[in-house]
């Protein structure tokens, strides 16, 4: 982490900062179809560059620009970058940035292949959704260290899928989940898909 925020510190837009303006307030019925200072989430796009660029400097990973995947609930007009681990047994990360008018600001993650959508930053914009840069910032982080730490896992039946990462686990469907974790954790193929991968660090 000292190495992606020392990039993002260093970024045009890693100075960015702004507060929960729901921490003390209620939201106003106004604020669901407002969007007031678009511009601000250029730190989106500047943290996702600082993990690409950080992984790559410290070897840990090379980069290489790929074509958007046609994820139904991606960034529009996204540049996608495929980000490669060095050790050969930990899962790749597809990183997509939509721009509005020249502007990074929003950033969806996925991985396998076909890549799976696992994530995306901010999931709405307007002023309602907003919960602050901090906010912001750590659920974007949180996306790409629980792939690089090696906890990720992804599983999906005909009818549930199923999503474990730093802050434990999310579902849709009805099954034993916890009982479905730990088989996977112990080396058994759950679902008709399962992805998961080891570590990056050695």
């Amino acid at each position: 982490m000292a190495e992606v925020t020392r990039r993002f510190d260093a970024h045009p837009s890693g100075g960015t900062r702004w507060d929960d303006p729901h921490e003390h307030r209620d939201i106003a019925d106004e604020e669901y179809s407002r969007v007031s200072e678009p511009e601000r989430y250029a730190v989106v796009g500047a943290r996702a560059r600082s993990w690409i660029d950080a992984l790559e400097g410290l070897k840990l990973a090379t980069a290489q620009n790929v074509e958007a995947p046609p994820w139904a609930y991606g960034p529009t007009d996204g540049r996608a970058v495929l980000v490669t681990p060095v050790k050969a047994d930990a899962l790749s990360i597809l990183v997509v940035m939509g721009s509005t008018e020249g502007i990074e600001d929003a950033v969806a993650l996925g991985v396998g292949d076909p890549a799976v959508l696992i994530g995306m930053e901010p999931f709405c914009g307007c002023d309602a959704c907003d919960s602050g840069s901090d906010n912001l910032l750590t659920a974007i982080d949180d996306l790409f260290i629980g792939i690089i730490d090696g906890e990720f896992l992804y599983a999906e039946g005909k009818d549930w899928k199923l999503t474990v990462g730093v802050n434990g686990w999310s579902a849709s469907g009805s099954q034993d989940f916890d009982s479905l974790i730990d088989k996977a954790r112990s080396g058994t193929s759950i679902g008709r898909l399962m992805i998961t991968g080891g570590p990056w660090f050695t």
